[in-house]
């Protein structure tokens, strides 16, 4: 018998905290303030990276599992190319951060990173199939916390 679980816990906690500094860059972008969207971006490359990880740990666990994670591995590369637009998004804004606008490949970047984003939330929904352990009998409710 095979039982289904969604991915959560703390991959999906670190997205979504990606998301909101995006979010918050973009709010900050829309008001004007290129200094404070440049320097949310700073701050947010510790944060996708430490979120890639994360994803990246997950994949490693299954694979030490026996068991191979496909979209687990995607949701990680994702995650690393996350972290490269945030690098390279802040890049673009540091020369313009005392002028005060914010230039157009920056917000084309942001919106690709949103982009990455909606990739790795409808990836979390794709839900995980696992196996019923052999010490479970079928009479027994199988439930599974990792993942």
């Amino acid at each position: 018998m095979v039982m289904w679980q969604t991915r959560t816990g703390a991959s999906a906690m670190a997205v979504e905290l990606a998301a909101a500094l995006l979010l918050a860059t973009a709010i900050s972008d829309a008001l004007g303030f290129a200094g404070a969207s440049f320097y949310l971006l700073v701050a947010g490359v510790p944060l996708t990276a430490a979120a890639g990880l994360i994803c990246f740990a997950c994949v490693v666990d299954a694979m030490n599992e026996g068991r191979m994670d496909a979209l687990g591995r995607l949701q990680a590369t994702l995650s690393a190319l996350l972290v490269a637009t945030v690098v390279i998004g802040a890049a673009i804004r540091e020369p313009s951060v005392g002028a005060g606008d914010v230039p157009p490949s920056a917000t084309a970047v942001l919106a690709f990173g949103f982009a990455l984003l909606v990739a790795q939330a409808l990836i979390a929904l794709v839900p995980i199939r696992r196996k019923r352990p052999k010490n479970v009998g079928a009479d027994r409710p199988f439930l599974s916390l990792d993942g």
